[in-house]
């Protein structure tokens, strides 16, 4: 693989995020999309620890990406490396509002009654339908085609600088980890750490430059 190699600490933080955010993603509560205060009532605190973990991963995983394409040449790295800020921004700002903000909206639904908690659910869904934070939002739009775009350009990049095809192919498939919620989310970030795996594989296979060539004897 022609590419710059990547030290072990770079291959070490883009296998190590992915992985420990799938781990926390599986703990994600299953939220019905027509009563989420309903759903939420009970999983209140597992969905807001999930999503202040999210928050942070959604900015790591972007630095694992960047650190992946900063030095590959080419039109596909330039927007890979172009794409990664956007992604985070939009992204990042559209789980916070979806996930931290919904999440202190139910709290404060369990501290009201009557009229107010239904209120307080009316308002938990307008979240959802929002044409700007909502589930089909811009932020949401914007921040998972920025996604798709730097996951995409990037398998070309490294397709192009000799790596395997099933690199590329893995990289593709990471795109899944905007829809973050189990199982689509993990198996997205698990794509991701095992392109990763291969990528590191790939720059410790020895070519026929690097195998030495035995000297003759001498007679």
């Amino acid at each position: 693989m022609d590419s710059p190699r990547l030290s072990r600490g770079v291959l070490a933080f883009a296998i190590g995020v992915p992985l420990a955010w799938a781990v926390l993603l599986w703990f994600h509560p299953d939220v019905p999309a027509d009563d989420v205060y309903g759903g939420l009532q009970d999983d209140v605190v597992a969905y807001q620890i999930v999503h202040v973990g999210t928050l942070i991963f959604i900015g790591l995983l972007g630095v694992a990406l960047y650190l992946l394409v900063r030095d590959l040449p080419g039109t596909a790295a330039k927007i890979s490396r172009i794409a990664i800020v956007p992604f985070v921004v939009c992204y990042g700002a559209w789980e916070a509002v979806i996930g931290l903000a919904t999440g202190a909206l139910v709290q404060h639904g369990s501290d009201v009654s009557g009229s107010e908690t239904t209120a307080v659910a009316a308002a938990i869904q307008s979240i959802g339908d929002n044409a700007i934070v909502g589930e089909s939002g811009a932020l949401a739009i914007v921040g998972g085609l920025s996604w798709l775009v730097a996951v995409i350009a990037a398998a070309v990049a490294y397709r192009r600088v000799g790596a395997p095809v099933l690199v590329s192919v893995l990289l593709g498939l990471s795109l899944l980890v905007v829809s973050h919620p189990p199982p689509i989310g993990p198996i997205g970030l698990v794509c991701f750490a095992a392109a990763v795996g291969l990528i590191a594989r790939a720059q410790h296979v020895p070519t026929r430059l690097d195998v030495p060539v035995p000297v003759a004897a001498a007679r």
